[in-house]
């Protein structure tokens, strides 16, 4: 639920407040806290150390490193069979003077996980989680993120050195002629576990440890122009078949450079279409509602509880699993469900009930309203019960 996404991104924040994070520093500045967030320190779990090594099937093979002056190639990422042979893998990264970069910790710990769904929720667009697991001396050499970054230190300090220049909000790829960033003017922060930095995409910055020390980068962009013009023309592509077509008299005319009048003719009359489309408030709405469907479809799929397969009856009480995400996008034919992982067709007639059910935190089956038969009520429940977005609920 939004007021859900928004407490849980409060707990991260505090004592600086959510309207304030997006008033004053998404986008715009970079934001440091400093201060005893008893649950930012421990986003991480109980032994973020002990954690990622008992991980060490999942992230071993996954590991890549940087070093601000590497001397040595890296040690190659490898499975290992067991947690001491992980950290005698970070411990030769370290030898060689890189960093340790371990991908996709989302799961890291369960708060860590419902953060990052939360952010998702707010933002409607993806979010990655990254460690970094540092030697005491390691330093990153002076670069930006593509990406939004909100950085958590977990165990040990480092020092951040950030530049005073606004960000530059650079594309995910590399544009023609770019040259390596410069950091003339910089402020110099401290931080230890528990302590949060965020920085706008583009914002050039180093970091050195000043001692061992494993922090997590949440990474994300918010919606941009550019993802809604083409969420716009995504979706003016599913109604139109020109869209689809091929551009030119035929495939291999962007080689040959021979129809590129003909192709530029294509470029402006659909550019023409799309700004047409564009015209209705309706029609964009309905872009980026289907936009949000394709990110939740993209999402991890949720586990069922296991409690999913017991008998369902209309006394049984069920609630919205914690990373329950839904979109509806309703077509002339059928209802179509989006939730994490998954896309679900269901017969339009039973609209109103499934408004209710992805809309309400938890209820009792016989509670589901309309002029519809229990049995319909049952089998509704037991869908959502196997894609995990409900899970068995205490009866009140």
């Amino acid at each position: 639920m939004l007021s859900d996404a928004r407490d849980a991104l409060q707990r991260v924040l505090n004592p600086v407040s959510y309207d304030d994070f997006f008033n004053s520093y998404v986008g715009k500045k970079p934001l440091i806290i400093k201060d005893n967030n008893p649950f930012r320190a421990a986003i991480g779990g109980t032994s973020p150390r002990e954690k990622l090594l008992q991980g060490h099937r999942r992230y071993a093979p996954a590991v890549t490193c940087h070093s601000h002056a590497p001397k040595l190639p890296p040690p190659a990422a490898t499975e290992v069979e067991n947690e001491q042979a992980f950290y005698q893998l970070i411990s030769d990264h370290f030898k060689r003077d890189y960093t340790v970069r371990i991908p996709d910790v989302t799961g890291l710990s369960p708060d860590l996980t419902n953060f990052t769904r939360s952010l998702e929720k707010l933002i409607q667009s993806p979010v990655s989680v990254v460690v970094f697991w540092s030697h005491q001396g390691a330093q990153a050499p002076v670069h930006h993120d593509e990406v939004d970054v909100i950085v958590i230190q977990l165990e040990g300090t480092k020092r951040w050195f950030i530049s005073d220049a606004p960000p530059s909000f650079p594309t995910r790829w590399k544009k023609a002629g770019s040259l390596p960033p410069q950091m003339p003017h910089y402020q110099t922060v401290d931080v230890k576990a528990g302590d949060l930095i965020y920085l706008p995409r583009g914002t050039v910055h180093t970091v050195q440890s000043t001692s061992e020390s494993i922090h997590l980068s949440i990474g994300f962009v918010p919606v941009t122009v550019r993802d809604t013009v083409n969420a716009v023309l995504d979706h003016l592509t599913e109604v139109s078949l020109p869209l689809r077509k091929d551009i030119g008299p035929r495939a291999d005319c962007l080689a040959s450079h021979n129809a590129l009048e003909q192709v530029s003719q294509q470029v402006k009359e659909h550019l023409q279409s799309l700004l047409s489309a564009a015209q209705h408030d309706q029609f964009i709405m309905e872009s980026l509602k289907r936009q949000r469907a394709r990110l939740i479809q993209d999402m991890p799929k949720l586990t069922p509880s296991v409690n999913a397969r017991h008998p369902v009856s209309v006394n049984t009480y069920v609630q919205r699993s914690p990373l329950a995400m839904a979109e509806l996008v309703e077509t002339d034919k059928i209802l179509d469900l989006s939730v994490p992982g998954e896309q679900i067709l269901i017969h339009p007639g039973v609209k109103a009930q499934l408004q209710f059910m992805i809309t309400t935190s938890a209820f009792r089956v016989a509670d589901i309203p309309g002029e519809i038969g229990d049995d319909v009520r049952v089998a509704l429940t037991q869908r959502l019960l196997a894609c995990g977005f409900l899970e068995p609920a205490p009866a009140r």
